[in-house]
């Protein structure tokens, strides 16, 4: 009767580790919160107000907002997988007021996959060895 207690507390670990990890990243607006920022109504300040910074701005225009978020989740050791993916763009006119509020096709965003390449730079590399060597009598010279 005494292995009970290890036995049900080594049962709860197993299930409490395969209880998949949520997390948000970004701002992922509800859909009520969507619809309060109204076209040719609502401001640039009434916008950052409802929805807070955007995510992003585009590059050549900072009349173009994004607001982006994800959902995540990943079961124990596994790699994480995409629940939910929201990017949503907000187009001001020239008096700073919406003029249109599009969300993107989630279809269309890809994973950037990172390049391990290096620079290559001048000069030589060397081993601990070489280095340890060449420095031998570099900076204990005898007075003259």
């Amino acid at each position: 009767m005494k292995s009970a207690p290890p036995l049900l507390l080594a049962a709860l670990l197993l299930t409490a580790a395969c209880a998949p990890k949520i997390t948000t990243h970004g701002n992922m607006l509800p859909k009520h919160q969507i619809e309060q920022v109204k076209v040719q109504e609502s401001g640039r300040e009434d916008v950052q107000r409802l929805w807070g910074p955007p995510t992003a701005t585009a590059a050549m225009d900072n009349k173009i907002w994004y607001y982006i978020g994800e959902t995540d989740s990943q079961k124990g050791i596994f790699e994480h997988e995409v629940e939910r993916r929201q990017t949503i763009k907000v187009v001001f006119d020239e008096q700073d007021r919406v003029a249109e509020v599009t969300t993107v096709d989630p279809k269309l965003g890809h994973d950037v996959k990172i390049v391990s390449r290096k620079t290559p730079s001048a000069g030589k590399e060397y081993t601990v060895a070489q280095q340890f060597i060449g420095n031998l009598g570099k900076f204990n010279k005898a007075a003259k």
